[in-house]
């Protein structure tokens, strides 16, 4: 197996794993981790929750447990009095569908989360670069797909014109090797891949309402109406543990002094992109400055947890039943 393909499947399984393995877990305080509150269409990594399911959650979590920001579920973790119902909420990337859809029903439950920024995403007129990979390979109007990375040639059969909601066999496939393919490169590379990628194939530059970052108005109104805190979730969503110290270091402490300029003050949270890590990894984010660190390593928070080593729990497009089963394993 090359190694590419061995980091991808590590990271696309640790993302599966952090919502199957809920149903194995004991019942303790918990970290939950979303992605996108929307209508979900082709989700190939299982990342979106409609907000029917969203506002069905946050109502049993109103009801049976103690909901915390982030930062009190660690701080009380630390002093030994953390309740054993307790429950952070986290979202990953920065979507700007968690201030227009999540925000509204945690508001009117009353309930607080903590959004991790891939500050190079925010105001951004494009989709995340996994998203716009999806959209063209998904929906191009062809049969067939070819293009050339680092030197090596991919082609694919396709089969019939794209269907963004349901897509055939061939497509699934074509976008999971190039999802594969595509993950390591430099970000700038990349995204004039996916445009040349989209030129050739008949697929508009524009990326889709529903798959775009926050922007930087929307995250400084969540920030001032309360409900939503913000942490770094690096610059550009790299595989930190594959990159040399200093490129991480460029990548954590730069994400943490864009959010600081934003918001105000500087972030004391922080998630790793695709839950992906190192002991280097965790040294550098200590010495950036972060007090809290969240992977996506599945399990409930534990007595004695790294607080730079945080577990969470992938949350699906569950109905509330199925939360509670998992949190009351």
């Amino acid at each position: 197996m090359s190694r590419i393909r061995r980091i991808a499947r590590k990271a696309g399984n640790r993302l599966k794993a952090a919502g199957r393995r809920m149903l194995g877990l004991p019942a303790g305080p918990a970290i939950l981790m979303y992605h996108r509150v929307n209508e979900p269409g082709y989700d190939p990594w299982e990342l979106a929750v409609t907000p029917a399911h969203f506002d069905e959650q946050l109502a049993w979590l109103k009801r049976r447990r103690t909901v915390l920001p982030l930062v009190e579920f660690a701080e009380r973790h630390a002093r030994g009095d953390l309740p054993r119902d307790a429950v952070a909420i986290t979202f990953d990337d920065g979507y700007a569908c968690n201030g227009l859809n999540a925000a509204p029903l945690l508001a009117a439950h009353g309930l607080p989360a903590t959004v991790f920024l891939a500050t190079s995403a925010i105001s951004a007129d494009h989709e995340y670069w996994w998203d716009d990979l999806e959209r063209i390979v998904v929906g191009a109007p062809v049969t067939s797909m070819d293009i050339e990375i680092e030197g090596q040639s991919h082609a694919f059969d396709l089969g019939p014109a794209g269907d963004l909601h349901a897509p055939n066999p061939q497509r699934q496939a074509a976008y999971k090797a190039l999802w594969q393919a595509m993950r390591l490169l430099d970000p700038v590379e990349r995204r004039a891949l996916l445009a040349d990628l989209a030129r050739r194939h008949g697929m508009p530059q524009t990326g889709r309402s529903s798959h775009r970052s926050m922007t930087r108005q929307e995250i400084q109104t969540l920030a001032a109406e309360g409900v939503i805190s913000f942490g770094a979730h690096s610059v550009n969503h790299p595989a930190l543990s594959e990159l040399s110290r200093e490129d991480q270091r460029t990548e954590i402490e730069t994400s943490r002094e864009v959010c600081a300029e934003l918001l105000g003050e500087a972030p004391s949270t922080f998630a790793y992109p695709f839950g992906d890590y190192s002991d280097v990894t965790v040294d550098v984010v200590r010495e950036a400055g972060f007090a809290v660190a969240v992977t996506t390593d599945a399990d409930v928070v534990r007595k004695g947890a790294n607080h730079l080593r945080l577990p969470r729990l992938q949350v699906g497009d569950w109905p509330a039943s199925r939360l509670s089963a998992a949190l009351n394993a």
